[in-house]
């Protein structure tokens, strides 16, 4: 299996520092969808609500080597926003 939970605010910070894989978010409004990693739609907060105050009662958060295994293993779908299947045109300004 290439993905795993993020249980704690500990391992969702230490995902982000490391920057490598994508995340994916589950939600009680919506089905599940990939992001970037440091994507402008994975904010901590909402993570921080999510899983740490609500005790993942309103989503779960996971991360994942591809987006490929998010979308065969958790079934998500890409996200329209922050677009983790395109490449960076210039990475090192993010």
């Amino acid at each position: 299996m290439t993905n795993r939970e993020l249980l704690s605010f500990e391992d969702f910070r230490r995902a982000r520092l490391n920057d490598s894989g994508f995340m994916v978010i589950t939600d009680s409004a919506r089905p599940p969808i990939v992001h970037r990693l440091n994507g402008k739609c994975v904010s901590a907060e909402n993570f921080r609500t999510k899983v740490v105050v609500e005790q993942r009662a309103s989503g779960t958060y996971y991360l994942v080597d591809t987006v490929s295994s998010g979308v065969k293993e958790l079934g998500a779908s890409v996200c329209k926003v922050c677009k983790p299947l395109k490449a960076d045109k210039e990475p090192w300004k993010s």
